[in-house]
């Protein structure tokens, strides 16, 4: 994008002077509604664009842009003092500030404006400012772009930022403003840590904190959430600068010279504040220890045993008095970030100090003994426990404690820790399997910082946990949230560190534990949902090197992929849609591997019915279960054994079918799967591929939805390289020998060129070129890339084969240097006027191209294409009208008997001489291209919301897609 467009600066400078009609002070009376931009949305892009625009190198300035557009005058209007008390405009001035802040971002220095009217008139309206949200945030925005330069650092310093504005975002009804209001916070604080301002802060939030705490005691209940949420966000603050100088820079002494968070928050606890201020509380102080700790190994540059013994103390101390307190859920919660914590504190020490902490991990282990507590405790409760099991159990929690490398005075300590967990545990049942929720759910939410060892510890202990829900007589076997949980935690554990029998040899049992969960009586959705997720990794995860030992075997009653086929059978037609469509992804999984080394799947799916539960499918009530039972046909009908039940099932109308009249997007989307694994199959006859399949995938590369259009385009790719494979191309290049037909044949260069030429002019008169075109400018950008990579795929094919435009002589005619036949009849056609072909008229993108007799000059190629893609009715192709999908009942037919007729289908695509198909390739195919025409987009989009502007200040239509509409509301 140009900012030195003279158009874009043109309707810039007019949009921004009808903006400032609002900041008229001549007139007394508020001006009219049409003056007042009221929609949020429309400035919220403008500024977008005006950042873009911004950032620019073009040899010109931020600044000498921004006065030419006229964005500095009205910036200076609109941060006038008396504008702040004008009605409805709060979104004006909110963009005027978000515009600064873009500039002081661009600009290498600050002192231009330090003492300029502009920043005086910011200061004066900051008390109107923080009273509204919108205003608020970007004024945050605006501070926090100027702490990137030093000279505003001191300007803020001198203007008394912190107590005007900062400390009162955190009081901001808006949780936004309240985010960004600590991350702005925390930078400002860092900034300063080494001046004399540094202890004042700190002083201010502690005691902020300490004052909260207080005051929620003596008001109302409304208030009181008010305060705690303030009290929260403090508590964030610390959070942020203790996270981001972790292995860094030591934050600890400066902090406890400063007044000290560690005793103070400490002492905090004691007056019984709400569970969710402790959990936060804990947080920094685990990172305050951590800080410390971090201090003393960068003063010794070394790791010293009692430091690690130091900081297990610590630990343990902290757990004791949030138990000793009642704060059992703070602990949980918060003990579980230590691993987080701790990974980042080795990660950084490593790069910055050369300092490895990679065996120091007794703190973790300390840590996990405590957070798997109250598994053991209701495993050993339960009366379920033989002596068999017992031993295990036994010798998996010596296995923890075994790793724990401290004094033998601070294991003692932590024994004893344990022991009081355990006994609060035990005096009430219900309250241990809450804990143990929370936990579960903790460990979850942290499993990608988890060391692999410490996972492994946990997965044991979920394993013991289901074999307790498992078992009949067990009083915690219908306790919902710790079946989803522990359920949960097991495939999350084992995908995210892929755990087999090698890691941890109970997981074996694993996939038959998880049948047995779903025989427990009166099971919710919910759980039988997360078990068949659960299932789906145990299939392809570790389950695949124990299948080998299935192949060609007999049906085994005790194996547990018959239980899980017995299931299936029951579950695929279960009441609950999500239940079905569970058990449909489930079999997906498995017919996949089914395909592609496990035959063992084939008569396993016979054996149990369910190819005809999955045709039943097919006609159920809800969308995604038909959609995923079009998926499971996607992977079995290339399997001959399946493929000859389902053969008289007319699956291949009915897929089309289902893509021309469905009125779901997921199942039109499957169904284009269905259309393309049978294609690939060899499942169409001939003519139902050129009168049928092909009119109806270009349709559907206008479909309204995204994931279809996708879907389409990759249905174009497949048929294109099968085009190309049956001219003899082999892994994406042209052998020398081909062997078909029983006979050898030798391929020159010539002849290469004649089957990719007889290839290409086919793609372009069937209309592929036609729909590649279309989405080669879609707004959703993985349509457009895929259109863009099939186009690089056939531009590397024309170079690797030297097929090109020869632009050489008055003609310029089109040469592939092919055999001397092809070469004289193109000599032929192109000497004699009279073989000229006629001009015509093509549809392109719903514009009408005239193709003239001298089609093949390279300038009228360049030009038309020009035309097609770059003409200013073309750039915003977002703007095509698609089509709406309508639904057809066709449930009155009887599906083995429908045929769909050439009358049924759309036209197709009008041809595009092959000539153009080079162009295009050679053009998408460049990187610079691409950044080309998206610059072009982006100038007529913005170009046209200015035009909004300009006519009356109206709502738009927005044309970016999801992404920009979510980044819109928020």
């Amino acid at each position: 994008m140009n900012r030195a467009d003279p158009q874009v600066l043109v309707k810039m400078q007019l949009a921004l002077q009808k903006l400032s009609t609002c900041f008229d002070k001549d007139g007394s009376k508020r001006p009219s509604s049409s003056d007042v931009i009221e929609d949020d949305t429309i400035l919220q892009k403008l500024h977008t664009y005006v950042d873009t625009l911004l950032q620019k190198n073009d040899n010109v300035t931020g600044v000498t842009w921004a006065q030419s557009s006229g964005l500095i005058d009205f910036v200076y209007k609109a941060l006038d003092p008396n504008v702040v008390n004008i009605p409805d405009s709060a979104g004006l001035i909110a963009f005027a500030i978000k515009v600064l802040a873009s500039l002081f971002c661009v600009e290498e220095t600050f002192d231009n404006f330090a003492d300029d009217k502009i920043m005086m008139d910011f200061c004066i309206i900051w008390p109107n400012i923080r009273n509204d949200p919108t205003l608020t945030s970007a004024a945050l925005n605006l501070i926090e772009s100027l702490l990137k330069h030093s000279s505003g650092l001191s300007w803020l310093l001198k203007n008394g930022v912190w107590e005007k504005l900062l400390l009162p975002s955190l009081r901001s009804p808006s949780i936004f403003v309240q985010r960004n209001g600590v991350k702005v916070i925390a930078s400002y604080v860092l900034l300063v840590a080494e001046t004399e301002h540094f202890k004042t802060l700190i002083k201010d939030l502690i005691m902020i904190c300490e004052k909260f705490c207080e005051l929620r005691q003596h008001v109302n209940k409304t208030l009181s959430e008010e305060i705690r949420q303030s009290c929260l966000c403090v508590l964030y603050v610390f959070k942020e600068i203790f996270v981001r100088t972790l292995g860094e820079t030591s934050m600890h002494s400066k902090i406890e010279e400063a007044g000290g968070v560690y005793g103070r928050l400490l002492r905090l606890i004691e007056r019984q504040p709400p569970v969710s201020s402790v959990t936060h509380a804990t947080d920094v102080l685990i990172l305050s220890a951590l800080h410390s700790f971090q201090e003393k190994v960068m003063e010794y540059g070394i790791v010293e045993q009692f430091l690690i013994d130091t900081l297990c103390t610590d630990m343990l101390s902290l757990a004791k008095a949030l138990l000793e307190k009642g704060y059992m859920e703070s602990f949980f919660r918060s003990s579980v970030n230590m691993h987080k914590y701790w990974k980042l504190l080795c990660t950084k020490l490593e790069k910055n100090r050369n300092i490895s902490l990679q065996s120091e991990e007794s703190v973790l282990h300390i840590l996990t003994s405590l957070q798997v507590t109250p598994v053991l405790v209701l495993y050993q409760d339960q009366g379920c426990i033989n002596p068999t099991k017992e031993k295990i159990l036994k010798k998996w929690n010596e296995g923890i404690h075994s790793r724990i490398n401290i004094k033998e005075s601070i294991k003692l300590e932590a024994t004893k820790v344990e022991k009081h967990l355990k006994t609060l545990l035990e005096k009430d049942k219900n309250h241990a399997v809450r804990m143990a929720v929370v936990c579960i759910s903790a460990l979850i939410n942290t499993a990608d910082h988890l060391r692999e060892i410490c996972a492994v510890t946990i997965f044991q202990g979920l394993i013991f946990l289901l074999c307790l829900m498992t078992n009949q007589i067990s009083l915690i076997r219908f306790h919902e949230g710790l079946q989803k949980t522990t359920v949960e935690g097991l495939r999350v554990l084992a995908v995210k560190f892929e755990i087999d029998w090698r890691k941890c040899f109970v997981s074996v049992c694993l996939m038959g534990l998880l049948c047995d969960v779903m025989y427990i009586p009166n099971i919710t959705t919910q759980v039988k949902v997360c078990t068949f997720k659960a299932m789906k990794a145990c299939v392809s995860g570790f389950i695949p090197p124990v299948m080998s030992m299935l192949v060609n075997s007999e049906p085994q009653k005790a194996n547990s992929l018959e239980h899980l086929g017995q299931l299936l059978s029951v579950y695929l037609v279960d009441i609950e849609w999500e239940v079905r469509d569970s058990a449909l992804e489930l079999l997906i999984t498995c017919m996949t591997l089914a395909k592609e080394k496990y035959p063992y799947f084939v008569d396993w799916v016979f054996r149990y019915k369910l190819n005809k539960a999955v045709l039943t499918a097919l006609d159920d009530n809800e969308g995604y279960v038909r959609a995923s039972a079009f998926n499971v046909l996607s992977c079995v009908v290339s399997i001959d054994k399946i493929w000859s039940e389902l053969e008289n099932e007319n699956l291949q109308h009915r897929s089309l079918a289902v893509v021309l009249w469905e009125g779901d997007t997921p199942v039109r989307r499957a169904a284009i799967n269905l259309v393309k694994a049978l294609f690939v199959a060899n499942k169409f006859r001939d003519d139902d591929v050129n009168k049928l399949v092909i009119n109806i995938i270009q349709k559907s590369t206008e479909d309204t939805d995204d994931e279809v259009r996708l879907s389409a385009l990759e249905f174009v790719h497949a048929h294109i390289q099968e085009n190309l494979q049956k001219s003899g191309m082999v892994d994406g290049e042209f052998p020398s020998v081909t062997f078909s037909r029983g006979k050898i044949t030798k391929l020159d260069q010539n002849e290469v060129k004649k089957r990719i030429f007889s290839a290409m002019k086919w793609m372009c008169d069937i209309g592929y070129l036609n729909c590649l075109l279309i989405c080669v400018n879609d707004p959703v950008t993985s349509v457009e890339q895929k259109a863009r990579q099939i186009f690089s795929f056939l531009n590397n094919l024309f170079n690797k084969y030297d097929i090109k435009i020869n632009s050489t002589g008055m003609e310029r005619k089109f040469l592939c240097n092919m055999n001397s036949g092809i070469k004289s009849e193109k000599t032929s056609s192109s000497s004699n006027p009279e073989l000229k072909p006629d001009d015509c008229v093509v549809s392109v993108a719903g514009q009408n191209v005239k193709l003239t007799a001298d089609t093949y000059e390279l300038d009228r190629i360049d030009k038309a294409i020009s035309d097609i893609l770059h003409s200013s009715l073309l750039d915003n192709v977002s703007s095509i009208k698609r089509p709406t999908a309508v639904s057809s009942d066709m449930s009155k037919t009887d599906p083995k008997m429908l045929t769909i007729t050439a009358d049924d289908v759309p036209m197709r695509k009008a041809s595009i001489p092959i000539v153009y198909l080079l162009q295009s390739a050679a053009n998408f195919s460049r990187r610079i291209s691409t950044i080309n025409c998206t610059d072009d987009l982006t100038v007529v989009r913005l170009l046209s919301l200015l035009d909004d502007i300009l006519l009356d200040g109206c709502k738009v239509e927005d044309s970016d897609g999801d992404d920009q509409r979510l980044h819109d509301c928020y």
